[in-house]
C-alpha cells in the first residue's frame, strides 16, 4: 500500500490503569523520550498529511507534549488533538478522530501511543505489502506467549478472518500464536465504511477497533495480515516493570550502536542514555555516567562515571572526572573538570579550563586556560585567560534583591578564602592577597590586600585553658 496521502491517528486516550500513576500512560518516558514521542516521530518519519492525536485522561498535560514534539519538528507537520471524552474502546477513539482528518481520499495509518520501542522502519513491511492487493493492512507478531493478545484467525490458506481479543477467544483460539500489534493500514473510503458499522458486541461491551477486518472480510474487501520480522519493536508497556524492561533493551541496543561507533563503555550495563545523545569517537564512558536531554560529547572525552551531563556540550579531548553534575553548560575542548564539581546552567568553559574538586559555576564564563581548583563558588561572573582563581574563594553575587556581575581580568591572580562582592571587576593581571574581601574595583596590575591586623597575645591560650580546667573542676 502506498504511503502517498498519508494520514495518521495515534491512540493516546487511556489513562494506563496498571501504571498506577496520575501521569498518562503515554507520558511515561524510555530513555528520555515520552511513549507518545516515539509514536509521534515513528508517524512524523512518513512526512504525513495530517496527525490526529486522541487525548482523554491527563489532556492538558499530552496536548503540551505534542505541542514540544511539534515545535522540534525542522519541517513542520500538521498535528491536531482531538478528545475522546467517554472512553469506549479503540473503535469509538477511531470514530473521535474522524472527523479531524483530511477529507480527501488517501490512506490512514492507526497505531497505539504506547509502543516505545518502534521506529519509522518497523512499518516498512506495511508499506511495501503489494501481494495480494489489499484495502486493509495490519502489523502481526508470532509470538511464543500470546497471552493478553487479540489473534489473528485464518482461513487454512492464509486468508485474514478476523482479530478475536483474548477475553472473546475459544480454547482453540487461545493457541494462536500470531497476534495483533494495534497498527493498521487501510483507503480512508474503508474507514469510512467499517468504523460506522462497530458494535459493542463482546465481553468489554466497548467498540472494538478490530471488528474493522471482520466488516472488511464480510464485505469482500481484501485483508491482509503482515507478520513482522522482528517481534521487539511492537512490545508495550502496560506496567512500570514492563517498561523498565523496554529501556533496559533500548538502551543496550543504543550502547551498542555507540560501541560499534568507536565508543568504549567501562561497564555497558551500568550507564543512562537518553535518545538522541551525541558521542564522538574514542570516548570512553565510566560507570554510572548519565548522558540526557540534548546533549553532545566531542571525540577523546573520557568521563570516570557517577556523573550527570544534561543539556551540555562537551569539547573533544576532555577530562570529566568523578561525580560531576553539568547541566545546560559548554565546555571547549581540552577542559578538565572536577572530581565532585558542580557546573549550573549558563557555565561556559573555553579550551584548556580547569575546574577542580567542590567548585561550582553558575552563570560563569571562564577564559581559556583559567583555573578554579579547589572549593570555590563562581556565580555571575566573566573570567578571563589564565586567570587562576585560589580555593575558598567566592564571587557574592547576591545581595538579596538582584544578582550582580564580577570581572576577573585575562591573567589576574586571587589569593585564597577571598570574597569578591558584585559588582567588581579585578583588572588584567591584577593580584588579590588570600583571605582580602574586595568590595571596589581592583586595577590592572595591581595587588589587593584587605585583612585586619593580627593581634598576639602571649601565653593567653595557656592561661585559657587552665581557667577553663579549674572551673571543670
Amino acid at each position: 500500500m502506498s504511503v502517498s496521502d498519508l494520514q495518521a491517528i495515534i491512540l493516546a486516550a487511556g489513562k494506563g490503569t496498571r501504571m498506577y500513576s496520575t501521569l498518562p500512560k503515554v507520558l511515561h518516558t524510555i530513555c528520555g523520550r515520552s511513549l507518545l514521542w516515539k509514536a509521534l516521530a515513528t508517524v512524523a518519519h512518513y512526512k504525513p498529511r495530517k496527525i490526529v492525536v486522541v487525548v482523554g485522561y491527563g489532556e492538558e498535560l499530552v496536548r503540551a507534549e505534542v505541542e514540544r514534539f511539534a515545535k522540534s519538528l525542522t519541517d513542520p507537520i500538521k498535528i491536531e488533538c482531538v478528545t475522546q471524552s467517554e472512553q469506549r474502546g479503540t473503535g469509538h477513539a477511531v470514530q473521535t478522530a474522524l472527523s479531524a482528518l483530511d477529507p480527501s481520499p488517501g490512506n490512514i495509518l492507526i497505531l497505539p501511543g504506547d509502543l516505545p520501542l518502534l521506529t519509522g522502519g518497523t512499518l516498512l513491511p506495511l508499506f511495501s505489502a503489494e501481494t495480494p492487493p489489499a484495502k486493509l493492512h495490519i502489523l502481526s507478531c508470532d509470538v511464543p506467549d500470546p497471552t493478553g493478545f487479540g489473534r489473528i484467525v485464518r482461513e487454512e490458506d492464509g486468508t485474514v478472518l478476523a482479530i478475536v481479543e483474548e477475553k472473546d477467544c475459544s480454547e482453540e483460539e487461545r493457541d494462536i500464536s500470531e497476534i495483533n500489534s494495534g497498527i493498521y493500514l487501510l483507503e480512508r473510503e474503508l474507514l469510512n465504511e467499517s468504523i460506522q458499522s462497530l458494535q459493542p458486541n463482546n465481553a468489554q461491551k466497548e467498540l472494538y477497533l478490530t471488528d474493522i477486518v471482520e466488516f472488511s472480510v464480510d464485505a469482500e474487501q481484501p485483508v491482509e495480515a503482515v507478520i513482522a520480522p522482528d517481534c521487539y519493536p511492537l512490545l508495550g508497556a502496560n506496567t512500570r516493570l514492563e517498561l523498565a524492561s523496554l529501556e533496559r533493551m533500548r538502551r543496550d541496543e543504543m550502547v551498542s550502536e555507540y560501541m560499534l561507533a568507536g565508543v568504549s563503555f567501562e561497564d555497558p550495563s551500568a550507564v543512562y542514555i537518553d535518545e538522541g545523545i551525541l558521542i564522538g569517537r574514542d570516548c570512553f564512558i565510566g560507570a554510572g555516567t548519565r548522558l540526557l536531554g540534548a546533549t553532545t560529547i566531542g571525540s577523546g572525552v573520557i568521563i570516570d562515571g557517577q556523573s550527570r551531563i544534561l543539556n551540555s556540550t562537551i569539547g573533544a579531548s576532555c577530562y570529566i572526572k568523578l561525580n560531576c553534575v553539568i547541566t545546560s553548560s559548554s565546555l571547549g575542548e581540552d577542559c578538565s573538570v572536577g572530581p565532585f564539581a558542580h557546573l549550573r546552567p549558563g557555565s561556559r568553559l573555553e579550551r584548556r579550563v580547569h575546574i577542580g574538586n567542590f567548585v561550582e559555576t553558575k552563570k560563569t564564563e571562564l577564559g581559556e586556560g583559567a583555573k578554579a581548583n579547589h572549593l570555590t563558588y563562581l556565580g555571575d561572573s566573566v573570567i578571563g585567560a589564565n586567570a587562576n582563581v585560589g580555593a575558598g574563594t567566592i564571587t557574592c553575587n547576591y545581595d538579596g534583591f538582584n544578582k550582580h556581575l564580577t570581572e576577573i581580568g585575562e591573567g589576574a591572580f586571587i589569593g585564597s578564602n577571598s570574597s569578591l562582592v558584585a559588582p567588581v571587576k579585578i583588572g588584567a593581571r591584577a593580584i588579590v592577597g588570600a583571605g582580602s574581601v574586595i568590595t571596589k574595583d581592583v586595577a590592572e596590575d595591581a595587588l589587593a590586600v584587605e585583612r585586619s591586623e593580627v593581634r598576639t597575645l602571649p601565653e593567653w591560650a595557656k592561661n585559657f585553658r587552665a581557667r577553663h580546667k579549674k572551673s571543670v573542676s
